[in-house]
């Protein structure tokens, strides 16, 4: 690994802080794709396994709470039949570690960007949702609603009525009592394989209660921009097949609408390399997404 990642990453009080916890450590290597903190592999010395430590820039104060939101949201699922990381220690203020920091049991698996038979692949990532959402909701907060961006991007595409239309069936209000446990940022960069099958979901700072049409509507705007409007119809389908309910159009808009000018600037930061990204198609693929979910739901 280079020096300088090593040098920045295992600062001192990084190391001061992990020694009491897990004794001593080295870095196997930085795992790429996030974009709002750094993710180390560590090697424990003391054979006890790898170890991922999450380090937020602790310049902005919206981490720290993200920091205890996933330490509630981890702590909260532990006990359910999930692939999803075991939370061993956190300090959300980075008092003593230096910046605020997560450090979880390590997972295997690889992030699929490139799937063979992408049908499928958009079925088993529908499968594991519905898992996630099938958990008794846990005693947690609900998740945090996301404005939408400025849509000009929509507007552009020869139906002036679309973006209207998406906004006005996007701020239906959702039915509280039907909130389930969602991840908040389920999507293909946060699901990890093992062949054909998931090995994982990681990264969950963003959990909390939300209506299940959230998760859904937040994958398909990520399968949208990164493969087809095909993908992520095929998502929606294969979701309410599998879990058995009609799944609310708004929640899923709402999602849908966050799509943004700057999109084809930081998701080929997450691909990093992992597939080709065409990024002046994506506004196209997510304004005929959102054209086809207006049109199905009527």
């Amino acid at each position: 690994m280079p020096s300088t990642s090593d040098a920045w990453d295992l600062d001192p009080a990084l190391r001061a802080w992990l020694s009491p916890l897990i004794g001593e450590v080295s870095l196997v290597r930085p795992l790429i794709g996030g974009i709002t903190g750094q993710m180390l592999q560590l090697r424990r010395a003391d054979g006890h396994g790898d170890v991922v430590v999450r380090r937020w820039s602790g310049d902005r104060t919206w981490e720290h709470d993200m920091v205890r939101r996933e330490t509630a949201g981890l702590d909260a699922v532990a006990g359910a039949d999930l692939p999803i990381p075991s939370l061993l220690v956190a300090d959300a203020e980075g008092a003593t570690s230096g910046r605020p920091t997560t450090l979880t049991r390590f997972l295997p698996g690889q992030v699929e960007l490139a799937p063979l038979d992408l049908r499928a692949w958009v079925r088993r990532l529908a499968a594991m949702l519905t898992r996630i959402h099938a958990v008794p909701p846990p005693m947690l907060g609900p998740c945090e609603l996301w404005a939408s961006s400025e849509l000009s991007w929509l507007e552009q595409g020869g139906d002036p009525g679309l973006a209207r239309a998406a906004r006005e069936l996007a701020a239906r209000p959702t039915d509280p009592a039907r909130a389930v446990l969602s991840h908040g940022d389920y999507q293909h960069f946060n699901v990890l394989w093992q062949g054909e099958c998931i090995s994982a979901v990681v990264d969950w700072p963003t959990v909390g209660l939300a209506d299940r049409g959230l998760d859904v509507g937040h994958c398909r705007l990520n399968l949208a921009v990164l493969f087809s409007a095909d993908a992520a119809m095929r998502f929606l389908d294969a979701y309410e097949e599998l879990a058995g309910v009609r799944v609310d159009p708004a929640p899923d808009l709402q999602r849908l609408l966050n799509f943004g000018p700057n999109w084809p600037e930081f998701i080929p930061l997450q691909v990093a390399g992992r597939r080709a990204v065409d990024g002046p198609g994506m506004a196209g693929r997510v304004r005929e997404t959102i054209s086809r979910t207006m049109h199905r739901a009527g």
